[in-house]
């Protein structure tokens, strides 16, 4: 199921945070992978506000990005309006405040498909519940959504796998103003954003097998890799709420073609489950990676069986 913690309405409204709608395939485990590139323009073509003083960025050498630029947030940029959306640089660290009261705030920033990206919300203080939403504004984006939601006090991560191009924006707000405004924001509701770009690593698999996963937080992501053969299909079939101890796991699965750095396919709720499986007839002679993600809030259980099989 798709996350309920924001209101499916358009970018620029100030009542609630935006949320494109995702367009996932329903996919079986028979379907074949929806080949799309989704999206469209990059970041750099939405109208921003820049952001304020910032340090000498730190290059990119492939390994987990240092730290780069950092920058305050210049006010309004609570996405109202095409020209009140902040820009951030990342990597970097992006200094603000909910203040005043149900604000929200919000950043344009570039990213690439096949890019993996941590996002930290450091509270400065004890006020803020920290709220995180990266989602991609371009019309019937194929992006899904990355939204995670903290505790008073507590910074919290979010992962994201970069699938498609897409015009992006990172939002920041106090978890208790989503879905409706409770009046929580003010000067000492201070916060940092942080991205950090990672290496992937993910776990080699080889056809048949079964991996047994569990997701490090709600906001975490696990990765497969494997390569594929003309002629073989196969299929991959995540069981959280269908394995024999059931889970909390409301999960989301995407496959993208590492060669041609183009994903696949998404699919969150096979055929009546909240569990995510795809598949392919006949598939490229490719290196593909697998994401398992998280859509729900519930983080008693994020474990999970993981089955790739041969057709």
């Amino acid at each position: 199921m798709r996350q309920k913690s924001l209101v499916a309405v358009g970018l620029f409204v100030a009542a609630s945070l935006p949320l494109v709608a995702v367009a996932c395939s329903s996919a079986s485990g028979s379907a074949d992978p929806v080949g799309s590139d989704g999206g469209g323009p990059d970041g750099s073509t939405t109208p921003v506000r820049e952001g304020g003083s910032e340090d000498s960025a730190a290059s990119d050498a492939g390994s987990d990005a240092p730290i780069g630029t950092t920058a305050d947030e210049i006010e309004p940029n609570d996405g109202k309006t095409a020209t009140e959306i902040g820009k951030m640089t990342v990597p970097g660290t992006m200094n603000g405040a909910i203040d005043p009261a149900n604000d929200i705030d919000v950043f344009s920033v570039t990213l690439t498909p096949g890019e993996l990206w941590d996002w930290t919300v450091t509270p400065t203080g004890a006020d803020l519940a920290p709220h995180f939403a990266l989602f991609d504004t371009t019309p019937n984006n194929l992006n899904p959504p990355a939204v995670v939601a903290g505790t008073p006090g507590k910074p919290l991560t979010a992962s994201a796998f970069v699938l498609r191009p897409g015009a992006f924006v990172a939002a920041v707000r106090d978890a208790r103003n989503v879905p409706t405004a409770s009046g929580r924001g003010g000067a000492t509701y201070g916060y940092a954003l942080t991205a950090t770009k990672k290496t992937p690593a993910p776990v080699a698999v080889t056809f048949p097998s079964t991996k047994s996963g569990k997701l490090a937080s709600l906001g975490a992501v696990d990765l497969y890799t494997f390569t594929g053969t003309s002629g073989k299909g196969f299929d991959i079939v995540v069981r959280a709420k269908r394995k024999a101890a059931p889970s909390t796991l409301d999960s989301r699965l995407s496959l993208f073609d590492i060669t041609a750095k183009k994903a696949l396919i998404t699919n969150d709720d096979a055929a009546g489950t909240s569990d995510s499986q795809v598949g392919s007839d006949d598939p490229a002679p490719s290196t593909y990676m697998v994401i398992v993600e998280n859509e729900g809030t519930d983080a008693t259980d994020l474990s999970y069986e993981i089955e790739f099989s041969l057709r």
